[in-house]
């Protein structure tokens, strides 16, 4: 038998009317088989309707038929997976012109029986399309637009892409009464892409087992009396139409499924958004639908396409965005004139797009230009729909919405609202603040802290009070309905999403990223989750131990003794052990002191930060209780050892400024480095870089250190000078404008002159200018010599 013949057979294989059954293969969200299904089953009125969605969300059949269910809406499956992936959630959108949807809604119109029939979301088949991390759809048409059929059948009939393609043989028929000859040929085309799938992939992406799920409950409702509708995806109808009996048995599915109706938005429906199945810009399709079943007929094409042009032009002018007249006229005139050359009865939506860029780009187009991504916005449209309260909502949103009455939240609208909060002095309020913390790191939209300390930056943490905004909207729900496959309570959810970003940080190559691990554990604290996170604390710890970059660890150590030291949202329980990681930290850091002496160039200036946090870290050890005097002797032998002049006047800087060594032996070194003839320029000035980045008060404090200095700047001639001058500007580039100061002001008096007076007007000179005004006098002092004169100018 040809492929001609294997396609006539399946076209009249679809209908048997002597054995009671109708397979109607359709594509998801596509208005026209929505239309041709809603006439075939007021044609045939079956006695039962079987559609294509997982068996397991049959009970959420009623509430799909509810009044007060207005889609887009979708059932959202939330799958524990049996210990394979935990839980994992899988979508199942609905809109008004889904042919699943209106095959429901028909259904309960000529009193048939509706069932759900695909293999259940969670079975094995269902769960190929879960990967455990992002939620998805339980609906997959992907071959629709990449198959080697589709692709050569755009090709022949001059069509971009599979969604052209589609457009321009099939939603060009909606509102044509003729549903067996629609049918017949979708069932053909879609026969012609399985036709190009190789066996094996059907078989490996699930397909057969589905397909052995819902051939039996096609059997099954045979025997119990037809007409029956099997509504299915396209691709499934071939292995429906024939004898049921040679498909295998269904693998028994593992794991437990809960399910619940939810609102849905057409952006998430996109399919260039990444949705798997169904058309691209829903908003477009929608509008189709709704001209269609006003008119109880084919769309008028013309007025269709001049109306969408319209409204966006609309749009964009309340958007602040203005589409000249003449414009809008040259968009429709375009558009249906491309229509009219490629054999469609009006403007589609490929010819609006290609309107538009003809009216409205001004030189070479691309895809993201900046109309093309307006109109394509536009024709997603924004609209959501809404559930019946009976929905109700998994245990993560019933909880959120528990804790929220507790603190004296509104959430009963979407309106933005303000609290504020007195978390020193207010258990109550310090709870609320954790759990708009908790909010935040599992919902970021829901609120925002407009005033308060930032604890994870660490400004302005003394202060007393927060000041949150916050609303509750149709966006947070779904979100946390997407959060709940990590746990039925905000807590659990909150811990469960650290560890998961804990895991994607391995993932990165960054498992032992102290600083990104440790501001995890800070926000589980503001979290409230706090004895919690003992096992996150204790690997924590062991990261912390095998860590081998100094800097790393003193900065992990200082922003540990700050956690340690909190209170407010930031505190731990006691039964939180944070003093032990702090021991681990310190305990590290003592160990890698040792390593400073090795310290290359490029090293320096990271090790520099960290030695400057040093003083800090040895200025609070007491008040934690730790060994100090380890730290002390630590550095004490990198002072001995260390050969880079850096880390060496950083390191001396740190044991005078603790007092384990004398501001004399600084000194001796000093005026050692200066006075060196063998040291290049880069280590003659290296000692005071590292003083003064990090105890630059030591330069004035230091008994003769200051003095060593200036007697080295007033003693060098000018070339050296020159050459020094790029290191002497770094070194000093480390001083703040008040130690800045407060230098000028002691080199002033040890030359008894006032500092002001030194001060000049312009302010626009750079080191260029400084260094060629230098070389400048340098040439006129040196023709002056030559010509005698010296005793001229300077007496």
């Amino acid at each position: 038998m040809t492929d001609r013949d294997t396609f006539a057979q399946l076209r009249s294989d679809l209908f048997q009317p002597d054995r009671g059954l109708y397979v109607v293969p359709i594509r998801h969200h596509s208005p026209a088989c929505a239309w041709a299904l809603r006439a075939l089953i007021r044609d045939i009125k079956p006695s039962q309707i079987l559609i294509e969605a997982p068996s397991d969300f049959a009970d959420k059949i009623p509430l799909l038929l509810d009044p007060a269910t207005k889609p887009p809406i979708a059932l959202v499956a939330l799958v524990d997976d049996a210990g394979e992936r935990g839980r994992v959630a899988g979508y199942y959108p609905f809109c008004d012109h889904s042919p699943e949807y209106v095959a429901l809604k028909t259904g309960q119109e000529v009193g048939a029986d509706l069932h759900f029939i695909d293999a259940p979301a969670a079975d094995k088949a269902m769960r190929g399309q879960l990967d455990g991390i992002e939620p998805t759809s339980l609906i997959d048409e992907q071959r629709f637009n990449s198959n080697d059929y589709t692709t050569a059948l755009a090709r022949a009939t001059g069509c971009r892409d599979g969604f052209e393609l589609w457009d321009h043989l099939f939603e060009t028929r909606l509102g044509n009464p003729d549903w067996r000859s629609f049918f017949g040929d979708v069932g053909v085309y879609c026969a012609g892409i399985r036709a190009a799938t190789p066996d094996s992939q059907i078989t490996e992406a699930g397909d057969t087992n589905r397909e052995s799920h819902m051939g039996g409950a096609v059997k099954k409702a045979l025997a119990r009396g037809g007409p029956v509708v099997v509504v299915v995806g396209g691709f499934h109808a071939p292995a429906l139409v024939g004898a049921l009996d040679d498909l295998p048995a269904p693998e028994k599915p593992k794991g437990k499924t809960d399910s619940y109706l939810i609102r849905y938005g057409f952006r998430a429906m996109d399919a260039l958004n990444g949705y798997a199945a169904g058309l691209p810009q829903p908003g477009y399709y929608q509008q189709m639908w709704e001209r269609a079943d006003m008119q109880t007929g084919p769309n008028t094409w013309r007025t269709l396409g001049v109306d969408i042009l319209t409204e966006f032009a609309t749009q964009m002018r309340a958007e602040g965005h203005q589409v000249p007249l003449p414009s809008q006229v040259e968009a429709v005139r375009a558009a249906e004139s491309l229509a009219i050359l490629r054999g469609r009865p009006g403007a589609l939506r490929h010819d609006l797009i290609d309107g538009i860029r003809t009216a409205l780009i001004k030189g070479e187009t691309t895809a993201h230009d900046i109309w093309t991504t307006r109109f394509l916005t536009f024709l997603c449209g924004d609209k959501l729909g809404d559930v019946p309260v009976s929905a109700g909502s998994p245990p993560l949103v019933e909880d959120i919405r528990r804790r929220a009455r507790t603190y004296r939240l509104d959430l009963s609208d979407s309106a933005q609202r303000t609290r504020k909060l007195d978390i020193r002095r207010n258990d109550t309020h310090l709870a609320a603040s954790r759990f708009f913390h908790a909010m935040q790191l599992l919902c970021p939209s829901f609120a925002t802290r407009m005033v308060g300390p930032d604890y994870l930056t660490g400004s302005r943490t003394e202060l007393l009070f927060e000041e949150w905004q916050y609303a509750w909207s149709p966006q947070t729900e779904g979100h946390l309905i997407q959060q709940a496959v990590l746990g039925d309570e905000l807590p659990n959810a909150c811990l469960a999403l650290l560890y998961r970003q804990r895991a994607a940080l391995i993932e990165d190559g960054r498992a032992r990223d102290l600083p990104a691990l440790i501001d995890l554990l800070s926000r589980g604290l503001l979290a409230g989750l706090g004895a919690q996170l003992g096992p996150f604390v204790e690997q924590l710890g062991h990261d912390i131990q095998n860590h081998g970059t100094f800097a790393t660890v003193t900065a992990a150590l200082r922003r540990l003794m700050f956690v340690l030291q909190s209170a407010g949202p930031l505190g731990a329980p006691d039964t939180l052990d944070l003093r032990q990681l702090v021991n681990a930290a310190y305990g590290r850091l003592v160990y890698l002191c040792d390593d400073l002496p090795n310290t290359s160039d490029d090293d320096t200036q990271e090790r520099l930060d960290a030695l400057r946090m040093v003083n800090e870290i040895l200025r609070d050890c007491d008040s934690i209780g730790l060994d100090r005097s380890l730290l002390d002797e630590a550095l004490d032998r990198v002072a001995i050892y260390t050969e880079n002049p850096v880390i060496l006047g950083a390191v001396l800087a740190v044991c005078v400024q603790a007092g384990t060594r004398p501001a004399a032996t600084l000194v001796q070194i000093m005026q050692g480095r200066l006075t060196g003839v063998s040291l290049d320029t880069a280590d003659q000035i290296g000692v005071l870089r590292g003083i003064l980045y990090t105890s630059p008060a030591l330069l004035w404090h230091a008994d003769g250190l200051l003095a060593v200095v200036d007697q080295f700047m007033c003693n060098i001639d000018e070339d050296r000078f020159l050459d020094l001058l790029p290191h002497l500007r770094l070194a000093f580039t480390g001083l703040n404008p008040r130690e800045t100061d407060r230098l000028a002001g002691e080199l002033a008096a040890i030359h008894g002159v006032q500092a002001g007076s030194l001060v000049t007007v312009n302010t626009k000179a750079t080191e260029t200018d400084l260094s060629e005004g230098l070389a400048i006098e340098k040439a006129l002092r040196a023709s002056l010599l030559a010509d005698g004169l010296t005793d001229w100018i300077t007496p």
